[in-house]
């Protein structure tokens, strides 16, 4: 008998069978680590009479069968630690008993149910991490409770990603000043952004709600929080932005692709973002005419939108440039030689822009009378309130109608040979005429070169045979 042992340390070996039942006979052990073997069975509910258990280490393994409740009797315990086994059933509800316990680590198994409310009774709580399991349910507002009577305790860490919670994202978390990561992403939470996230000062640098089915107007409160650094909102159901009203200048990433914004204001005071995806929503708005405040932008990704207006020169001061994603909007123009200065870029997509001729009733749906157009762009609206845009050399005056042609159209600029890290090229369902120029075979990296369902002419380059 080794009744006074205190710390068993078994920790990285190829053990195998279960966990002895005879463990609870061990009453003086304060460390158990038994992490990364292949241990399997279930974890013995006799650990509930080992009362100076205070760490309980026994993940990377095959353990199976539920948490036992005997669990919530080890008053003295500060580290629970089963991940990355085969967990299932519920958390027992007793965790929320336990004053000292300060990490919380169950995510990667296949449990079920829902968080118990009772977890914002342990005051003490650093980190929760129920990531990667199948968790239904509610995020309990008991969780605005965690912050303890002692400055140096409260939650510091909630992951609750990759789950199956519903219902909204509860206020209350903005009652944790000192949360520092709080993953959401992957659930099926539902309801705005809390105004309240402005309260949590003390955020990583990422912030990440992704693939939820969150709605409405993102606050602008969430721009206060300064060190946010990389900020995820992607596959929602998100309608408005007032993110641009926050005083964070200090964004490097920007998703909020895959929902259904209308529009989305361009910062200039974002000038260390690199990467902005605004691709797959219903932004109807021009595309800025000056992108020099933008400097630092590597990923450039509005696929999939309504943005009109010409590819402005601008373009040519996003030096450090590598994925320009401009394909499936209402651009129109000509594609400026200003794209071959962007020596770093990897990605060029301007396809399919070409929305054929549409004529408008002068007045009534382009808001002017033809003796008054004098030139320039020119915008007209649908029955269906999309607007339509063409620039001059595409206006058709046939009175009392205004017909527009909006595409990219004229020549593919030559000087491909500045672009020599260039993978993917798509300029495919445009109105693009002329020869395929030939320096594009010389483009080495090449991978995809998409051409298709556009008016070229000409003969195909011998050099892209190198390709």
């Amino acid at each position: 008998m080794v009744s006074k042992l205190q710390n068993l340390d078994l920790f990285t070996n190829n053990i195998i069978g279960t966990i002895p039942t005879e463990i609870g006979m061990v009453s003086m052990l304060n460390d158990l680590k038994l992490y990364d073997n292949k241990i399997t069975g279930t974890i013995p509910s006799e650990f509930g009479m080992v009362s100076t258990l205070r760490n309980l280490e026994l993940y990377a393994n095959n353990i199976n069968g539920t948490i036992p409740t005997e669990v919530g009797v080890l008053q003295d315990l500060q580290t629970l630690a089963l991940h990355h086994n085969n967990i299932n059933g519920t958390i027992p509800s007793e965790l929320g008993m336990m004053f000292w316990l300060i990490n919380v680590r169950l995510h990667d198994n296949i449990l079920t149910g829902k968080i118990p409310s009772e977890l914002g009774k342990a005051k003490n709580i650093e980190e929760i991490n129920l990531d990667s399991n199948l968790i239904t349910g509610t995020i309990p507002s008991e969780i605005g409770q965690l912050i303890g009577g002692f400055a140096w305790f409260g939650v510091l860490r909630l992951i609750l990603s990759n789950n199956s919670l519903t219902g909204t994202i509860p206020s209350e978390i903005g009652s944790l000043p000192q949360l520092e990561q709080l993953h959401l992403f992957t659930n099926r939470l539902s309801g705005t952004i809390p105004t309240e996230v402005g309260n949590l000062k003390a955020l990583e640098a990422t912030f990440n709600l992704s693939s939820n089915l969150l709605t409405g107007t993102v606050p602008s409160e969430l721009g206060l929080v300064a060190t946010i650094k990389k900020l995820d909102l992607s596959r929602n159901g998100l309608k408005k932005s007032l993110l641009h009203l926050g005083e964070s200048t200090s964004y490097t990433y920007l998703n909020v692709s895959h929902n259904v914004f209308t529009s989305f204001p361009f910062n200039d005071a974002w000038r260390e973002l690199e990467t902005f995806d605004l691709s797959n929503n219903n932004i109807v708005q021009k595309i800025p005419e000056n992108l020099a405040p933008l400097s630092s932008l590597k990923d450039l990704l509005i696929s999939n939108n309504y943005f009109y207006g010409s590819i402005p020169n601008s373009i040519r001061s996003l030096v450090r440039m590598e994925r320009l994603h401009l394909d499936h909007n209402v651009l129109y123009g000509t594609i400026p030689d200003d794209i071959l200065s962007l020596v770093r870029l990897r990605e060029l997509k301007l396809s399919h822009t070409r929305q054929g001729r549409q004529c408008f009733h002068h007045l009534w749906e382009c808001s002017m009378i033809i003796k008054d157009y004098k030139g320039g762009d020119l915008c007209c609206y649908r029955n269906d309130g999309t607007q339509v845009c063409a620039d001059e050399s595409k206006v058709e005056i046939e009175d009392p109608d205004i017909c527009l042609t909006p595409e990219i159209y004229g020549t593919i600029p030559v000087g491909f040979s500045n672009t020599p890290y260039l993978r993917v090229l798509e300029l495919s369902n445009n109105a693009l005429t002329g020869n395929i120029p030939p320096e594009i075979g010389a483009l080495s990296r090449l991978e995809v070169l998409d051409l298709t369902n556009t008016t070229l002419t000409g003969s195909i380059p011998s050099s892209l045979g190198a390709l």
